[in-house]
């Protein structure tokens, strides 16, 4: 069973816009408008319970997305000359991340680009087996070239510095080897690393230190909710902020959280 690896390469003409560019061919103007009676028929039959009006704000961004053109162009990556795409690495992650910049010229506020398994299991960075020819021939060509695209790109365009860009994941790997075909790395959460560009950011600093072999923290340790109190700070957030959940109760925006000040420019 072959397919083909988007992480790897592929063409110039792929083109990254709301699925095929267009709607179904069968979905007219009228259809489109059965639908969305439908739902308003569920929603008046619900409208007893609903407090907030809510859902009915979100349906509409949701149909302005689908009636203009505004995303659909933001998406098409083949707009930009291909020398700058190539600079991006003409790879599935690379032209996300080009479109992501173009998303947020348009006028975007949040932008996520993922690196995800594609076609068979172990396609990702869940690297349990073939470690070492998945990360040279696949993972970290591709990451590089994308992430010096963006952040260059963004750079050159003078909207680095109001670009706040993260790359995060969820857990680190295992510091040894496992025996697996091609050598494999499992699942580990002591240790692990994060990076930041832009956005109020101090440009090459590294802040923290795990021993001689990346299994555990020896300087500097930062959990999950600090990196996400440095995110909302950096966003203009009043870490004091109390929210409340759906019970009414208050909640402080990030619990336990703290900045990370060594990051800040």
């Amino acid at each position: 069973m072959t397919f083909k690896e988007p992480y790897v390469g592929i063409s110039p003409d792929a083109r990254f816009t709301l699925g095929d560019a267009g709607s179904p061919a069968d979905l007219t103007i009228d259809r489109l408008n059965s639908r969305k009676s439908l739902l308003e028929q569920f929603d008046d039959a619900r409208r007893a319970r609903e407090s907030t009006g809510g859902f009915a704000r979100h349906r509409e961004m949701a149909y302005e997305l689908i009636g203009t053109s505004r995303v659909r162009d933001a998406l098409d990556v083949a707009r930009e000359p291909l020398g700058l795409r190539e600079g991006y690495g003409m790879t599935v992650f690379g032209q996300g991340c080009l479109a992501a910049r173009r998303l947020v010229e348009a006028g975007s506020k949040f932008v996520t680009v993922f690196w995800d398994e594609f076609g068979l299991a172990g396609s990702g960075w869940d690297t349990h087996w073939e470690h070492y020819p998945r990360m040279k021939n696949e993972l970290m060509p591709g990451f590089d070239r994308a992430f010096y695209g963006l952040i260059s790109d963004l750079d050159q365009r003078g909207m680095l510095d109001s670009t706040l860009v993260v790359v995060l994941s969820e857990h680190g790997r295992t510091p040894q080897i496992n025996k697996a075909n091609g050598g494999g790395r499992d699942h580990w959460a002591q240790a692990y690393t994060a990076l930041f560009a832009g956005g109020g950011t101090a440009r090459g600093k590294v802040v923290g230190k795990t021993d001689k072999i990346g299994g555990t923290v020896t300087d500097r340790p930062v959990s999950p909710k600090d990196l996400l109190a440095t995110v909302y700070y950096l966003l203009g957030h009043d870490l004091e902020t109390m929210i409340r959940d759906k019970g009414g109760r208050p909640q402080s925006l990030v619990p336990g959280g703290s900045v990370v000040r060594e990051m800040l420019a």
